[in-house]
């Protein structure tokens, strides 16, 4: 399919290889510049499938696309965010003896070692065919990890290629970033492009919005926006709502004599509850409640987070821009009273037994937002859930095919015990930005006035499709596209030409 639009001479490629054909986990851009830029690649992300994402209709495993497909002849990857659906490849890259550039700010590089640290020690759970990489291949990655600041053109590419990258803080979660990429053609005219990555939210816990980074925004005309759409049909909820929501539900679940486990993921979702809890307690929340933590990562990674820079902590609570006064209320945002942390998993097993029929107030917080791995399994699968008082309180994103799904959508019931503890999904808690007119009021604080290509990404179709028409009817004449997995775009002259990528091979192998 060939679309003609006005466009700079020099020839830009982008393969989607992951976050694409309406999956929303796998993330991962191949950019080829040719031409004047001397066949300079980068990477954009490089994450990880997740649940029904992994295979497609053919039963073939996505997470297990030839290395050298993607990543043969990259200079660089640059990373938006620390999320395993875009980080959780990178490994595979050095592990097939690669060596490029992994670029990515101060915060995401913080967290990006416990992160895929964890995500080996779940690799090797696995039978051995089906382990992507080890803790050894991820030592090797972060070898090959340069810190860059936001806010600054950083060379990539090829030497002398005149192609830089700049990392803009949107708000997503901490270390967040859009990437505006630069690049002139032979004629000296400019081709600009803006990997919007996960786009945050206008007040965001923790991190802040992307409201307090907007100001320092470049105004360069953007002539192509790779942008997501996973919340595009949701509309946004309030901070005030989404935590009037969750505190109402466990408030519920004591009425009726029974204690809630809260799954969550162990980035951003842990810390942005232990926050909420920290700033309702003696309130909603008892002071005799008793607290229970079961997330080892999401431990070390609060530990980082207790660690930060006062400038990385936003003062931010909810609505509130100077919530925490000063430094000693700032980091003080994470304790909790009548906490009491599990450390082995036997502890787990045994709390499992302990809290089943507990008769005082209650809140468990484990590990596993999407029930597949961490310590929620042991619940999920233990005697709590086998009580009926009990109730699982989903806060996170399900992806399609995992554990937390199937039981929000009520597939299937506790493993088959339809007289177990009940499961809610609390609406709200997405570091997405959500609805037309919060995204377009992110977007449009980029100079879109020489916009020629669209490419929507991260997203379901029907959420795609609705992003499409809304550019539309606001009046865009650029070219949008819905990309396919494993789609290459090309991008030259007066014309845009997709077509599906030719894969040598599915091995995991180089």
């Amino acid at each position: 399919m060939k679309n003609y639009y006005k466009s700079p001479s020099s020839k830009i490629e982008i393969i989607s290889f992951g976050g694409d054909g309406g999956l929303v986990s796998g993330s991962c851009h191949r950019v080829n510049f040719e031409g004047s830029d001397k066949g300079s690649g980068i990477c954009v992300d490089y994450g990880l499938f997740q649940g029904r994402d992994e295979r497609s209709a053919r039963g073939e495993r996505w997470n297990f696309t030839r290395v050298g497909d993607i990543a043969h002849g990259l200079t660089d990857i640059l990373i938006t965010h620390t999320h395993i659906d875009h980080t959780g490849r990178i490994p595979m890259v050095y592990k097939a003896g690669l060596t490029q550039r992994i670029l990515a700010t101060e915060t995401t590089a913080i967290f990006m070692k416990p992160m895929l640290q964890n995500s080996a020690l779940i690799q090797a759970r696995e039978h051995l065919p089906n382990r992507l990489y080890d803790e050894f291949d991820v030592d090797k990655t972060l070898r090959y990890l340069k810190v860059v600041k936001p806010y600054v053109k950083v060379p990539i590419g090829q030497k002398n290629s005149q192609i830089t990258a700049e990392f803009l803080p949107n708000g997503h979660v901490m270390g967040a970033n859009s990437i505006l990429i630069r690049t002139t053609n032979g004629d000296h005219q400019e081709q600009n492009i803006l990997f919007t990555g996960d786009m945050g939210k206008p007040q965001q816990s923790l991190c802040g919005g992307y409201l307090d980074q907007v100001a320092k925004y470049p105004h360069d005309p953007i002539h192509i926006l790779v942008v997501e759409s996973t919340s595009f049909t949701r509309e946004p909820i309030s901070f005030e709502e989404k935590r009037t929501n969750l505190l109402n539900e466990i408030n519920n679940v004591w009425r009726n004599g029974g204690n809630p486990l809260l799954p969550v993921l162990s980035f951003h979702r842990f810390q942005e509850i232990l926050e909420m809890l920290h700033n309702s307690q003696g309130e909603l929340i008892p002071d005799d409640c008793q607290i229970f933590i079961d997330a080892p990562l999401g431990m070390t990674l609060l530990d980082k987070f207790k660690k930060l820079s006062p400038e990385q902590l936003s003062n931010q609570y909810g609505d509130e821009a100077d919530f925490y006064k000063n430094e000693d209320e700032s980091f003080g945002r994470f304790n909790l009273k009548n906490l009491t942390v599990i450390n082995s998993h036997e502890d787990s097993i045994n709390l499992d037994k302990k809290l089943a029929g507990y008769p005082g107030k209650a809140i468990i917080i484990a590990s596993g937002g999407m029930g597949e791995h961490g310590r929620s399994v042991n619940y999920l699968r233990g005697y709590f859930c086998k009580n009926p008082k009990n109730v699982v309180l989903f806060t996170c994103f399900q992806a399609d095919g995992t554990k937390g799904a199937a039981l929000v959508h009520h597939e299937n019931v506790l493993n088959g015990r339809t007289k177990g503890a009940k499961v809610i999904k609390v609406d709200g808690f997405t570091s997405h930005i959500s609805g037309p007119s919060e995204t377009f009021a992110f977007l449009e604080r980029f100079n879109l006035t020489k916009l020629e290509t669209i490419l929507i990404t991260h997203g379901k179709n029907s959420a795609r499709s609705a992003m499409m028409t809304e550019f539309q009817n606001r009046g865009y004449k650029a070219n949008i596209i819905l990309p396919n997995l494993n789609q290459k775009i090309e991008i030259i002259g007066q014309s845009a030409n997709t077509s599906p990528y030719n894969f040598s091979s599915r091995s995991g192998r180089l």
